[in-house]
């Protein structure tokens, strides 16, 4: 009876495999975990926008109530103070 021989498949994917030098094993790298990788990279840049964006309009809202109150009419802002309101920090807690 003839059999027919299955040709192994190649395109199962890939591993890497990293040894140490009495040839343990230390760590497989498999394409799930580029994926995972790529994965927490992209969320991590989109929570960053988001918060970045929500603090941002969170701080610019709040200072513009602010110089709105600071503009009134009181003789002690016809005294020559400097109402220019203060530069906005573009990085939360003073980082800059």
């Amino acid at each position: 009876m003839n059999k027919t021989k299955v040709k192994p498949s190649t395109g199962e994917g890939w591993a890497v495999h990293v040894y140490d030098s009495d040839r343990h094993l230390r760590f497989t790298l498999e394409p799930s975990h580029i994926w995972a990788f790529g994965w927490g990279i992209g969320v991590g840049l989109l929570l960053a926008i988001i918060w970045s964006a929500l603090h941002g309009f969170s701080h610019s809202f709040s200072s513009n109530t602010a110089t709105q109150t600071n503009f009134s009419s009181t003789p002690e802002a016809s005294s020559g103070e400097d109402l220019s309101p203060e530069p906005t920090n573009s990085f939360p807690f003073g980082i800059d």
